[in-house]
């Protein structure tokens, strides 16, 4: 059966068109499809953050391998803010229109410069959201990191995004483990 794959945006304007129709399963195989279709849009899209919905509903990244029949839709996320910008040119619109004092005038406009210079900042360089949403906690957050299963689990493992140190010569130091995988085997003994 044939999956509706609808792509809004940058994305529509890069690949030239708004619906196609393809034998998929997942939004994990709709991603495939696209990046098999049309060259160079893997790097086009990893500059990117995007929003996927199945149906009506918005799934999380750990969801993308979810099995559907539904129409699945690929939606770039808006991202910067230009509430600072717009802000901090109003603030200094007024500073320079209606107030006679130099000295308040300048660290008005100081405080509305740099109001500017974070509203651009944040539209150039948007950081991803590193906050786990069940635990409320920033998996970056050596707090976070200390509550894990790192010396007590399986394996030493950490989420993905995290720098994997290169070291050279004879070191003492915990591990960060890339890949990791378990096989189980049955083994009969004799007795």
């Amino acid at each position: 059966m044939l999956t509706k794959i609808k792509v809004y945006g940058v994305l529509r304007k890069y690949v030239g068109q708004s619906e196609f129709k393809a034998d998929i399963n997942n939004p994990n195989e709709a991603f495939s499809f696209l990046y098999s279709n049309f060259k160079g849009l893997e790097k086009h899209m990893s500059e990117q953050i995007y929003c996927v919905k199945v149906g009506d509903k918005t799934i999380s990244q750990d969801q993308i391998f979810l099995e559907t029949n539904k129409e699945i839709k690929i939606i770039p996320v808006v991202h910067g803010n230009l509430f600072w910008v717009a802000i901090g040119a109003a603030v200094k619109w007024v500073a320079k229109k209606y107030i006679a004092n130099k000295i308040l005038n300048y660290v008005i406009t100081y405080v509305a410069v740099n109001m500017i210079q974070k509203g651009i900042n944040q539209m150039l360089s948007p950081q991803e959201q590193t906050q786990n949403q069940q635990s409320k906690q920033d998996s970056l957050d050596p707090a976070a990191l200390a509550s894990n299963y790192s010396f007590t689990g399986l394996t030493n493992v950490t989420n993905s995004g995290v720098p994997v140190n290169l070291a050279y010569g004879e070191i003492l130091v915990g591990s960060i483990v890339v890949s990791n995988g378990l096989d189980t085997v049955q083994v009969r003994g004799s007795n």
